[in-house]
């Protein structure tokens, strides 16, 4: 298991190794999403929402049977505690507990799109997706929601990072996100990258997710060149990000 940095990190990963990982894995529901990557990757931003991800219809039914019958016990044990029931419907469970006085946001979504894979992930110590679907999702969130500054572009920050450590994009993650949403995918990767490279911008990103600037630029570039490489007809721009 990982050491962290930040303290409230630090008590998300006490959490998460609370979670019954037996539970998790026979009903393929993933740790994913933004504070997955941010906690493996090095603590680059600051991220305290806590998603699971289910695409198994046998396994949402199980996990959503667990939450209305047992609450916050079906996931955490003792000292974690529930500040909310359960807000249970066909979309996902959404609940906010509290660990050492930090609530938490813990959202199991089921989803619906693509097809998910996992495993246990001894870094964060609990089942989490594998890294070609923490990929498809960010791709699949970018399109969503880039268009919506109070987000402050974290998808696709979150997208550049993974590009800096994988290296590329996997295909069969593109072809996931692409299956699901088309043309929209790269679109919106392009849409995203172009307006970072409005510098201030990216800087106001980069404070609101309390992160290094110079890591969001890293990030940014990234993308942008993984971008050109794999869509290379789609409109990025090539320059840096401006003055």
């Amino acid at each position: 298991m990982m050491e962290f940095k930040r303290p409230e990190h630090q008590i998300i990963a006490e959490a998460l190794g609370l979670m019954d990982r037996h539970f998790l894995t026979a009903n393929q529901c993933w740790f994913g999403g933004g504070t997955a990557i941010v906690m493996k990757f090095g603590e680059y931003r600051r991220s305290l929402d806590v998603d699971f991800l289910c695409a198994d219809s046998d396994g949402y039914r199980e996990l959503r049977t667990s939450a209305a019958e047992r609450g916050v016990r079906a996931f955490f044990p003792e000292p974690v505690e529930a500040v909310r029931d359960f807000q249970i419907d066909q979309y996902g469970l959404r609940t906010i507990v509290r660990l050492k006085g930090q609530t938490i946001k813990f959202e199991v979504i089921r989803e619906g799109r693509i097809k998910l894979r996992g495993h246990f992930d001894d870094d964060l110590n609990v089942s989490a997706l594998v890294p070609a679907d923490m990929f498809a999702e960010k791709l699949l969130a970018n399109a969503d929601r880039c268009q919506d500054r109070a987000i402050a572009y974290r998808d696709a920050i979150d997208l550049g990072v993974l590009v800096g450590i994988y290296k590329e994009i996997p295909s069969d993650a593109v072809g996931k996100a692409k299956a699901a949403y088309g043309v929209d995918i790269e679109r919106k990767v392009a849409w995203v990258v172009n307006r970072l490279r409005d510098k201030e911008e990216l800087r106001h990103a980069a404070e609101v997710l309390q992160m290094d600037p110079n890591a969001a630029v890293e990030a940014i570039s990234a993308l942008r060149n993984e971008g050109i490489r794999i869509w290379p007809d789609t409109g990025l721009e090539l320059s840096s990000p401006s003055q």
